[in-house]
């Protein structure tokens, strides 16, 4: 009994940490104490034998009850201890140890703990069956499912041929993409090298064309200012054709009886006699008038040669051979008129012929003016010697004298007019 209550106050439970009496069980052996405290098991044990091993150290585990501390019985110090104290405590340490390993709970317990321990394995095992139900039916369904695919075996295995046929296609069409993609790298690089090459071009473009608007710029500033003097001098040269110099450099006139040129005289009167000097310079700007006339409109005189010389111009019969110039001025008035008669003199003779010879001029010119321009026509009409019935030589009466030169100045100034309209309209001579 000593021995006992020493057990008692060694064992708790590892549950509730309560103390732990020890009571007798029926069918647990001293010789099974004995081998569990040396750790020598028979080799011989079989199944069975390892059952009823089992179900000892169940009956073992239930082998304690809990006991309060009021009916702990207290032991005098000095109770000697049994001898197989120590043998009998290993043995349950022993026990203890295997029945935790087997059942991987931590021994001894007490009843209470005991029954919840059980009552926590019936439901895990309770769980663990419904477990087992789940995964026979998995099972179940897997068979069925296999049995499915050995139907449908030959449908795979053509799938499967078809599936490593499409395989191989694409493992080709791949390979045809990376040679596709190597390809287009070759030309991707040949098109980035062309493109720096364009690049630079284009810079050099850009440049080129900066200098061209740069030179185009100016060209057109040069333009611009060439063509407002063209523009200009077009005006200038429209008002030029428009502009008769003839009626500033051979201004004709009349007033009273007497006709002038450049406000030279020609004529003579006795209540007003004008100077020999003036007459003979009228007839020099008629003669250069005239050749002017002629020399614009590029036509030659086919009966007459002029010699405009100023005061001393002089005029040929171009029909007459060898050609003679007649003097077209005076220089001694004293022997130059017989009023009422003829010129005595060689002078006065050459001085008539000049005079018939520069009305003949006159009416040759009209006539071509006439001829080229139906619309032209001589204001006073010339019929050999005398004009609107008029001699133009000297030697009739003053009077008459100067009506006929005033009547040439009037046919001079009309032949002015027409070369005007002729330059203005730029007719040509055929």
């Amino acid at each position: 009994m000593a021995a006992s209550g020493e057990l008692e106050q060694v064992f708790v439970c590892q549950e509730c940490q309560r103390a732990l009496k020890i009571v007798e069980r029926k069918g647990v052996k001293d010789s099974t104490l004995q081998a569990l405290q040396t750790g020598e098991l028979p080799t011989y044990l079989d199944e069975s034998h390892k059952k009823k091993e089992g179900d000892a150290i169940k009956r073992l585990a239930e082998s304690f009850v809990v006991l309060s501390e009021s009916k702990v019985e207290k032991r005098p110090e000095n109770v000697g201890n049994s001898t197989n104290f120590h043998a009998q405590v290993q043995a349950l340490s022993k026990i203890f140890e295997v029945v935790s390993d087997k059942c991987q709970v931590d021994c001894p317990l007490c009843d209470q703990c005991s029954i919840d321990l059980q009552r926590r394995l019936r439901d895990k095992i309770l769980d663990v069956e419904e477990e087992c139900k789940n995964f026979q039916r998995c099972i179940d369904l897997l068979k069925k499912e296999d049995l499915a695919k050995q139907h449908n075996s030959e449908k795979e295995k053509e799938e499967e041929e078809r599936e490593k046929l499409l395989s191989m296609e694409v493992q080709r069409q791949i390979e045809d993409i990376r040679n596709e993609r190597q390809r287009m790298r070759k030309q991707t690089k040949q098109l980035e090298e062309d493109s720096k090459k364009l690049d630079e071009c284009e810079r050099l473009f850009w440049e080129e064309y900066q200098e061209y608007q740069l030179e185009l710029a100016v060209l057109q500033d040069t333009q611009g200012a060439l063509q407002q003097k063209i523009e200009m001098t077009k005006q200038q040269l429209e008002q030029l054709k428009y502009t008769n110099v003839y009626d500033d450099a051979f201004y004709i006139s009349s007033k009273g009886h007497f006709g002038s040129i450049n406000g030279f005289k020609l004529g003579r009167t006795s209540s007003e006699p004008v100077g020999w000097d003036e007459i003979n310079a009228a007839l020099g700007q008629v003669v250069l008038l005239l050749t002017s006339i002629a020399k614009q409109v590029q036509y030659e005189f086919q009966t007459v040669v002029l010699q405009p010389l100023g005061s001393y111009s002089r005029i040929a019969d171009r029909k007459s051979s060898p050609e003679i110039f007649n003097e077209l001025y005076n220089y001694n008035s004293s022997e130059f008129f017989i009023r009422q008669g003829t010129s005595s003199s060689s002078a006065g003779k050459r001085f008539n012929t000049a005079l018939s010879l520069l009305l003949r001029a006159v009416k040759e010119l009209g006539d071509y003016g006439s001829r080229i321009d139906s619309s032209f026509k001589l204001p006073k009409t010339i019929s050999g010697e005398k004009i609107e019935g008029f001699s133009i030589q000297a030697v009739a009466a003053e009077g008459d004298w100067t009506k006929a030169l005033k009547y040439l100045l009037l046919d001079l100034k009309a032949l002015l007019a027409w070369c005007s309209q002729h330059s203005a309209s730029g007719w040509r001579t055929r």
